[in-house]
């Protein structure tokens, strides 16, 4: 019994698994994402009904669990450009989690305060235009969204991105100690009592 209740405490520690409960888990350990539509590798929100400024898109972002989206890579631009272009969003600019706010010319990420991976300007941008544009959004010329710095306090709407979801009990750093055949072993034959997936 002392093993069932180990299992248990890891499980509802999250240690183990972040759910315990009699339904299987899925396949791929994915939860439903909604309101968030998958566009290339991430999940997204897009507001594109009303307007805020960039202080205001972030909080609308963490009402959600989410944050202003960091753009990664050329694919992801592209992808969240595709998509945006072709649902009736043309001619809109998108808030985006990145800001020079603390030191002018580094454009950090505000979710994890890195320097931002990837970034896709405008021509000419980031101009820092009358030294009052601090904030980053996503801005469409012909046709084409491109990253442009621009007054935090303007109206813009929100994008947000997905926060990465807890990887699934059997790739958690559990996995990696000794204990996993233990914990593997009772979890199966437990299976209808536990349900290890996010």
């Amino acid at each position: 019994m002392a093993l069932v209740q180990y299992i248990l405490i890891l499980c509802f520690t999250g240690v183990l698994c972040n759910t315990a409960n009699t339904s299987a888990p899925s396949a791929d350990c994915s939860t439903d994402p909604h309101p968030f539509m998958p566009i290339g590798s991430k999940y997204y929100l897009i507001n594109a009904a009303v307007k805020m400024n960039w202080f205001e898109a972030d909080l609308f972002c963490r009402t959600f669990d989410s944050d202003l989206a960091v753009i990664e890579s050329e694919a992801e631009m592209d992808a969240l450009s595709f998509h945006v272009t072709t649902n009736g969003n043309l001619g809109k600019f998108f808030w985006l989690g990145a800001t020079d706010l603390a030191v002018e010319g580094k454009f950090m990420s505000h979710y994890n305060g890195r320097a931002i991976p990837y970034a896709k300007w405008a021509r000419g941008q980031p101009d820092d235009s009358q030294k009052r544009e601090d904030c980053v959004h996503l801005w469409p010329v012909n046709n084409i969204y491109f990253m442009n710095d621009y007054p935090c306090y303007s109206e813009g709407y929100a994008l947000c991105e997905m926060r990465q979801r807890p990887k699934c009990c059997g790739e958690s750093a559990l996995s990696k100690n000794g204990l996993k055949k233990l914990v593997d072993e009772y979890v199966r034959s437990a299976y209808p009592i536990l349900n290890c997936r996010d």
